[in-house]
């Protein structure tokens, strides 16, 4: 798991699912399919400041930007 300051919390599932939900209430904000087990935890990092979350899955890293919000 993963929380951000922007108020989210960022996880996997066993089956490969990586989540993106509310930190307040727990609502599922946002999901992709990896197509393999996610074995460790994502990291963020800042370009440009534009915040990214990267996560791997098998041999594949994934990296999403995220939005800007004004919260």
């Amino acid at each position: 798991m993963l929380a951000t300051g922007g108020c989210l919390v960022l996880a996997a599932t066993a089956e490969g699912n990586f989540l993106a939900l509310d930190a307040g209430t727990g609502a599922l904000l946002w999901h992709v399919y990896a197509g393999a087990t996610i074995p460790s935890s994502a990291i963020s990092y800042s370009v440009n400041g534009t915040q990214y979350i990267a996560v791997s899955s098998a041999n594949v890293l994934y990296s999403f930007a995220l939005p800007v919000t004004d919260r």
